[in-house]
């Protein structure tokens, strides 16, 4: 007979309210709302974060929500235009999150031109975005030594935490989302084993995010012994559209098809829970 591992969380990226609404009901416990997915997840809409508010208050809905700070695609060498920028996309969700306590968040990953962590810059995000908590996300995955980049955050906090004076998880970098310096967490697991030894301790937890199917979280789950996972559980869905001019399309040459979309499964994420909850 199955054991139930009622521990084990599912954070669940989502870049439209159809995906937020799949998430929820399939048994999410945190969601990183972006938009984007295609281009990794960058910062979402106003218009989106202002209608999933409403809606997890209409539905009385309890859940946490991680906003992604992202201005643009491509690398996370940013130029301080763009910084201001962040600026500002945490000072809406800081504003969001005085109305509504479920938007307690933010995901940001900020790197130097020679593979660091960019840390004056992300010491300054991190104390601007208290009391929200803070993931750095893969950017992580994309430094030089993951060893080095591990400390440098962890002594960010070290640094916030005097300036701000507090213990609680606000104002701090809580989670490190990581897929061990692979292009998937189970590549990457050796690493990921060392990040989670060197966490120890400190205010950080390690959240491995990248590749993770239902065929494989349980091996994953019994080779780090976590309690936080971040997955997508996707579904590609096909166009209502009847009338499609396919001479022509929106992006440039490596695109998405204005004629189907990816949208979050909540049948998916019931599967991941179910096989979390076997031992």
């Amino acid at each position: 007979m199955s054991e139930l591992n009622k521990d084990i969380k599912f954070e669940v990226c989502v870049d439209s309210l159809s995906s937020c609404i799949e998430a929820i009901n399939g048994g999410a416990s945190r969601l990183e709302l972006c938009s984007s997915l295609f281009s990794g997840g960058l910062t979402p809409s106003y218009g989106l974060m202002k209608t999933l508010k409403e809606y997890i208050e209409n539905q009385a809905i309890s859940i946490e929500i991680f906003v992604m700070i992202r201005p643009r695609s491509g690398d996370f060498l940013y130029s301080q235009d763009e910084i201001t920028i962040m600026k500002h996309d945490i000072e809406l969700v800081k504003q969001i999150s005085n109305e509504c306590s479920s938007f307690s968040g933010i995901v940001i990953g900020l790197l130097n031109s020679d593979g660091t962590i960019d840390r004056d810059n992300t010491e300054k995000l991190v104390e601007f975005s208290s009391p929200l908590s803070v993931t750095f996300h893969r950017a992580f995955d994309m430094t030089r030594n993951y060893i080095e980049s591990f400390n440098t955050l962890n002594s960010i906090n070290s640094s916030t935490s005097n300036n701000n004076n507090n213990n609680n998880s606000g104002g701090k970098i809580s989670r490190i989302l990581t897929s061990g310096m692979e292009s998937s967490v189970l590549e990457g697991i050796d690493t990921i084993k060392e990040l989670i030894k060197l966490s120890n301790g400190t205010h950080i937890t390690i959240l491995p995010g990248g590749g993770i199917t239902q065929k494989n979280i349980n091996k994953i789950i019994k080779k780090t012994k976590l309690q936080e996972y971040h997955i997508s559980g996707r579904t590609v869905s096909d166009s209502k559209m009847q009338f499609r001019n396919t001479s022509v399309f929106m992006g440039g040459s490596l695109r998405e098809s204005e004629y189907t979309y990816a949208i979050v499964d909540k049948n998916k994420i019931q599967d991941f829970i179910n096989k979390s909850n076997t031992k």
